[in-house]
C-alpha cells in the first residue's frame, strides 16, 4: 500500500470534501507520522493512512471489529466502508468527551464505582466477543507482531539496560521485573483490547459511554487489561478486578494488575531516559506515576 502522492492535511481535506460534498463540519487530526484522521459531523470518522505499516494496522483494526460477535454496551466504531486510492477506513463516530485521570479522581465515590464496573463489564463482554485463535490468525495475516514487540521482550530489553540516575531505581526496576515474572500467565488468556487509558475511552455527563482504538487488540490476560485504571487509583483498578471476577468466576490478582502497570511505565523511564527524550510526553507520565507508585526512586530527578 502506498499513495500515488503526498498526503497533506489540505489533501486530505480536500477528500474528504469530495466524499461528503453537503458536510458541515470536517475536522482533522494528525495522529504523529502514521495517520491523518478526518472526523466529519459528529458522524463519521475517516482514516488515511500514511505508509505501509499503517495501513497494514488499519486493516487489521478493520478485520476486530468485524469480528466482534456480541452487541456492546458501550459504543465503539462501527466499520462502514473504505477507498483506495489514496486508502482510507470510514468508521462511524463514536460520541463522547475525554477525561484526564485528575478528572475521574475527582469524581464521587459513587461515581468512580460505576466507572470501574462499567470498564470492568466492558472488558469481560468484549473477552467473550473474541476468539484468541482468529485474533491470532489476523495478525499473523497482517504481520502485526513485527510492528508490535512482544511485551515480554520489550520488558527484557528495556529494563536489563545499566546506567540509571541511582541504586535505588535499579533495585526497584529489578523487584518489579522479576514480580510481573512471577504474575505472567498463559492461562485464561484472552483478547485484550491492551490499551484501555484514558486518551480511548469517551464520557458523556461523567457516564462511560464509549471506547475508541482498537488496532493494538492483543492477547494477554484480564488482569493485562485492567492495568491502566491503576494509573487514575487503585481503588478504582480494585473494584474492576472484582466485578471482572464475579462475571467470569477467574480469581483475578489485583497486584498483578499493578505490576503490570508498574512495569509498563518502568519500561517507558527507562526507554526515554536511554535515548535522553526527557521531554517526551511518556517520559513526563511514566515519572508523575512512578513517583506517585514508587516515591523512594525520586523518577526523573
Amino acid at each position: 500500500m502506498s499513495p500515488d502522492f503526498e498526503l497533506t492535511t489540505d489533501l486530505a481535506h480536500k477528500i474528504l470534501k469530495e466524499m461528503y460534498p453537503d458536510a458541515k463540519r470536517i475536522t482533522l487530526v494528525e495522529h504523529g507520522y502514521d495517520n491523518i484522521v478526518g472526523l466529519v459531523d459528529e458522524t463519521y470518522a475517516v482514516r488515511f493512512p500514511r505508509n505501509a505499516d499503517a495501513y497494514r494496522r488499519s486493516q487489521y483494526e478493520k478485520s476486530v471489529l468485524q469480528t466482534i460477535s456480541q452487541q456492546q454496551e458501550l459504543e465503539i466504531p462501527t466499520i462502514l466502508g473504505e477507498r483506495t486510492n489514496p486508502p482510507c477506513l470510514i468508521t462511524s463516530f463514536v460520541h463522547g468527551t475525554h477525561l484526564k485521570a485528575n478528572e475521574l479522581n475527582n469524581f464521587s465515590p459513587a461515581e468512580q464505582e460505576q466507572f470501574a464496573k462499567d470498564i470492568a463489564h466492558f472488558a469481560y463482554k468484549l473477552h467473550q466477543s473474541l476468539s484468541v485463535d482468529e485474533v491470532r490468525g489476523f495478525r499473523k495475516e497482517f504481520e502485526i507482531d513485527k510492528l508490535d514487540e512482544d511485551w515480554g521482550v520489550y520488558f527484557e530489553r528495556q529494563l536489563s539496560k545499566i546506567g540509571l540516575p541511582n541504586a535505588k531505581q535499579s533495585e526497584l526496576i529489578t523487584h518489579y521485573y522479576n514480580a510481573w515474572q512471577k504474575y505472567e500467565s498463559h492461562t485464561n488468556l484472552v483478547v485484550v483490547h491492551d490499551d484501555l487509558h484514558t486518551d480511548n475511552v469517551l464520557f458523556d455527563n461523567g457516564v462511560l459511554v464509549g471506547v475508541l482504538d482498537f488496532g493494538d487488540t492483543n492477547i494477554g490476560t484480564p488482569e493485562q487489561e485492567l492495568r491502566q485504571l491503576y494509573r487514575i487509583n487503585e481503588t478504582i483498578l480494585k473494584i474492576a478486578i472484582e466485578t471482572y471476577s464475579q462475571l467470569s468466576g477467574l480469581e483475578l490478582n489485583s497486584e498483578a494488575a499493578k505490576t503490570w502497570a508498574i512495569v509498563q511505565e518502568l519500561g517507558s523511564y527507562v526507554d526515554r531516559l536511554s535515548t535522553n527524550s526527557l521531554n517526551h510526553p511518556s517520559f513526563i507520565r511514566a515519572c508523575n506515576n512512578l513517583n506517585n507508585w514508587l516515591p523512594e526512586g525520586n523518577w526523573g530527578k
